[in-house]
């Protein structure tokens, strides 16, 4: 898309420049002015396309997250913070005790992207993220994505062979970026991390990374975060979710409508 932009641009002004050789001095100021305006109109209809293509399924910085239940496992904090005042706090040391929070997506595309700031403090278990698919409610054993992070390891889980699998390394007390892309047409991610959005987006990625099982349909509608018997508290900051495989540009953001979506934190 990059290169098409610059070779669109490159052969405006080159027929720019040749066409105002062979005109006249009186009509080249009319000349310009109708030429910019296509200019305009052209690269204003290409950057459209390109916004349109992509929808922002959930994004928040949890700036406004209140805890709904006074003990809730997840709480927010204002420290340790990445971007704002507040990052999500989420902890719970309980045994037989599973606690869910989770977002509520709209998409019918195959692939969704996932992206966060986390941080794990030092411990052994802290807490996991995963995707679903199923339509009225998500199920923990549901087909998608399931990822933990456990002594410094960031693994994920599959109903097969040996069950928790390394995706790598992953450093403790320090903030890291992490990105996730889905398919759930072909049930496997791709996990990206980095020290910041950057690195992380040009990391090599881990890729084709089984699910946990497979999807039950193929588009995502629950994104989780579940804690428990969890030794190591782990904070998560910025969270943003949207269609497709293709990092988001985020200088300049689609002003698609924001999923609000809840699901109700739940306890087992």
């Amino acid at each position: 898309m990059k290169r098409f932009f610059v070779f669109t641009l490159i052969a405006l002004f080159t027929t720019t420049c040749f066409l105002l050789k062979r005109i006249g001095s009186v009509r080249k100021e009319c000349f310009i002015s109708h030429l910019i305006v296509v200019v305009v109109f052209v690269v204003s209809s290409i950057c459209v396309k390109g916004v349109s293509a992509q929808k922002i399924l959930s994004q928040t910085g949890f700036e406004n997250y209140t805890a709904r239940q006074k003990k809730s496992v997840f709480q927010p904090s204002t420290d340790p913070v990445k971007i704002g005042k507040k990052s999500l706090s989420i902890f719970s040391d309980k045994l037989n005790e599973f606690h869910l929070w989770a977002r509520g997506l709209k998409t019918d595309k195959p692939i969704v992207s996932i992206e966060f700031w986390v941080y794990i403090e030092r411990g052994r278990q802290s807490f996991r993220v995963s995707i679903h698919s199923t339509e009225d409610d998500f199920e923990i054993d549901a087909g998608g994505p399931y990822i933990g992070w456990r002594a410094g390891v960031v693994h994920c889980h599959v109903h097969q062979g040996n069950p928790w699998r390394k995706i790598g390394n992953f450093p403790v007390d320090k903030w890291q970026y992490v990105r996730i892309v889905s398919d759930f047409e072909k049930n496997v991610f791709d996990f990206y991390m980095g020290n910041n959005r950057r690195t992380a987006l040009a990391a090599r990625p881990r890729k084709d990374l089984p699910f946990q099982g497979a999807a039950h349909a193929s588009r995502a509608r629950w994104f989780v975060i579940s804690a428990v018997e969890m030794t190591a508290r782990g904070y998560m900051d910025d969270l943003l979710i949207y269609e497709g495989e293709e990092p988001l540009h985020l200088a300049v953001e689609p002003t698609a409508k924001l999923t609000t979506t809840w699901g109700r934190i739940k306890q087992q």
